[in-house]
């Protein structure tokens, strides 16, 4: 794979595979972009979610990103705990929360 066709990762992501002590992650790079590609279509997506329920329900944001993220689990998307707050904190990034 050329590294034009790489995309950027956020430091805060490749965090979550690099153990203390290391410079790099240990997956490797396409299972770290195609993880980021799914986290962050969720953020985006859920961010979107959160919207709906404030206009839908009348609630404020902290309301709807708090069901959401009570929710998150329930997907099965196979994600740890780790991916699930990362995603929850890149929703709040989209929102500017």
């Amino acid at each position: 794979m050329s590294s034009e066709r790489q995309i950027h990762i956020p430091a805060s992501f490749l965090a979550l595979y690099t153990p203390a002590g290391h410079v790099r992650p240990t997956p490797p790079r396409q299972w770290l972009e195609d993880r980021h590609d799914l986290c962050e279509d969720l953020s985006q997506l859920l961010a979107e979610k959160v919207k709906d329920k404030v206009w839908q329900l009348g609630i404020t944001k902290a309301d709807a990103l708090a069901k959401i993220e009570r929710g998150l689990p329930a997907l099965s998307l196979e994600m740890n705990e780790a991916e699930q707050t990362w995603v929850m904190t890149r929703v709040q990034e989209i929102l500017e929360f």
